[in-house]
């Protein structure tokens, strides 16, 4: 899917390296509970890559046009939560790119990929002092369900219902 300013676009095996040096980050992986080893953060983007495989709209690059460089990731995985298994939205931006908008408009896309692919529930799991991600959650048409456990967190769960006869 392509914006004014972002391509979001499936994992390619071009995108190995730059995804590992990311989920390496602490920068970037802020509201995480750590950074990932070189050995974790391959398995996270095999991971990637097999959601995608399965699910159009998984865990997919955003891609900044103007430069053509990898500015982070948007889209579900799969989480077990209260006995049920979800399909969990996330976005995640290197920090030169946040407050951009670009996770809003990164999201936008994917989701009316979601929309054409997938009718049921989806979940968003945001840190309670994570204000930003909240607002782009409330943005995407999330609305706020209740606050819980996850991995011992507290965090704030957001819902989203796509597909169906609503849309």
């Amino acid at each position: 899917m392509t914006t004014e300013r972002l391509l979001v676009r499936p994992p390619q095996e071009t995108d190995r390296a730059r995804f590992v040096e990311l989920f390496q980050d602490d920068d970037f992986m802020a509201f995480y509970p750590a950074v990932l080893s070189a050995k974790e953060a391959e398995a996270r983007f095999d991971h990637m890559v097999a959601v995608c495989r399965t699910v159009p709209f998984g865990k997919q690059p955003v891609v900044e046009r103007a430069t053509g460089l990898v500015v982070g990731y948007t889209g579900v995985d799969y989480i077990d939560l209260e006995r049920r298994t979800w399909l969990e939205w996330g976005y995640r931006l290197v920090p030169e790119r946040r407050g951009l908008g670009y996770a809003t408009e990164a999201g936008q896309a994917l989701l009316a990929k979601a929309r054409r692919t997938y009718a049921g529930e989806l979940l968003a799991i945001i840190a309670p002092e994570n204000h930003a991600s909240q607002n782009v959650c409330r943005k995407l048409g999330f609305t706020f369900w209740k606050q819980a456990p996850v991995d011992g967190e507290l965090c704030n769960l957001y819902t989203l219902t796509v597909g169906g006869p609503a849309e």
